[in-house]
Formats: C-alpha cells, sequence, structure tokens
C-alpha cells in the first residue's frame, strides 16, 4: 500500500501548538503514515511585508517542536530547494524522490479558497490532494469547483505566530503557546523582541 503523507508548509515564524494540533488532526483523521511541517525558505507571499527568521533558525524551531510527536517530520526540502518556495516545485521534487507517496497539501478553509491564485494553479489542481481544516463555528469560505479537497474538522484554538510575536516585543508569556523548546530558542535568540 502506498504511503500516504501529508505535507502543511509554511513560514513557522514561530511554530506554535496550533501548527501541532492541525497536523495531528490531519494525519488522524485521513489516516496518514505522517505529516511533514514544511519549512519555506523564502516565503514569496511575506517578503517586504516584515522582518522573517533565518530558514535554518526556523528550521530549527520545527524540530524542536515535532522532537515528541509522533508521526509528526521537520522537513528542509525548500531550504534545499533553495530560493522563493512555491507548492507545486516542492511537489515535483518530492514525486521524484518518493514516487510511490500519496502526498496531501494541508491548507485552511481561507487559503482553500485562494488556491486558484497560486504559482502553476492549473497543474496543482490536476495533480495534488488537499487537505482542508475546517473550524467548527465558522463559515466555510466558497471553495473552488475542481480541486481534489477532503475536509478536516480542526478544534477551535485562536492563536498566531503573529500574535505570538507580538506577545514576545511586549515582554509577556508565550508559555503553553509554543513546546517548550520552541520558547527556549526564542529566548536564547533573542527572537522577536523588536515587534511582529
Amino acid at each position: 500500500m502506498a504511503q500516504r503523507v501529508g505535507l502543511l508548509g509554511g513560514t513557522f515564524d514561530p511554530p506554535h501548538v496550533g501548527h501541532l494540533i492541525l497536523a495531528d488532526q490531519v494525519r488522524d483523521q485521513l489516516d496518514l503514515h505522517e505529516v511533514r511541517l514544511v519549512v519555506a525558505n523564502v516565503p514569496w507571499q511575506k517578503v517586504g511585508a516584515r522582518v522573517i527568521t533565518d530558514a535554518g533558525q526556523r528550521l530549527e524551531m520545527v524540530e524542536a517542536a515535532v522532537a515528541d510527536a509522533p508521526g509528526l517530520v521537520a522537513s528542509r526540502v525548500e531550504l534545499d530547494l533553495g530560493g522563493p518556495s512555491y507548492t507545486a516545485d516542492t511537489l515535483d521534487h518530492l514525486e521524484r524522490l518518493e514516487p510511490d507517496v500519496t502526498w496531501f497539501v494541508i491548507v485552511g478553509s481561507d487559503a482553500a479558497a485562494g488556491l486558484p491564485s497560486w504559482h502553476r494553479a492549473d497543474e496543482l489542481r490536476r495533480r495534488a490532494r488537499f487537505a482542508v481544516a475546517d473550524r467548527p463555528g465558522t463559515d466555510r469560505a466558497e471553495l473552488p469547483a475542481g480541486w481534489d479537497l477532503s475536509f478536516v474538522e480542526m478544534p477551535q484554538i485562536e492563536v498566531s505566530s503573529t500574535e505570538i510575536r507580538a506577545l514576545v516585543a511586549a515582554g509577556r508569556s508565550v508559555r503553553h503557546l509554543m513546546p517548550a523548546a520552541v520558547v527556549q530558542r526564542i529566548e536564547r535568540w533573542g527572537l522577536y523582541r523588536l515587534g511582529p
């Protein structure tokens, strides 16, 4: 039987419990062998909007976050590819390396609504499967037709990397929003002190 693997891409600046819960829920509900948290090398949609933490540091934080999380794996594939990170390029590379794997790209329902605007969208629509996270109690965004979408129900978790960066900048506690090993790295490196 072919392995079923989820790809949760992101900037992960920093990774937090919301990312881990999402990855776990997708893995369980879609019966995946593992979920890889794929750290973006150059997150093209965020470049120029704010300072992005070094990719190597973001990868190390993700590695620390999943160290005790069975079935969750940190992936450096986009760092190794270099340049801007596009899902289509990442899938091309992974399919060449692991042709027997069935890949599921994990997105929130808001991101799923914007799939037609993604790089090489027509190609992704034809060949990729998407796991779409739905939050209970929220209205589902209008999703594009013709895409292979599987829906995963998510618990209501209100935490974001932007909020965490703002809390750190304000000198407030971020314990319990991330694994302790991630908090330790943020403190050791002095990240986010100048603001989100």
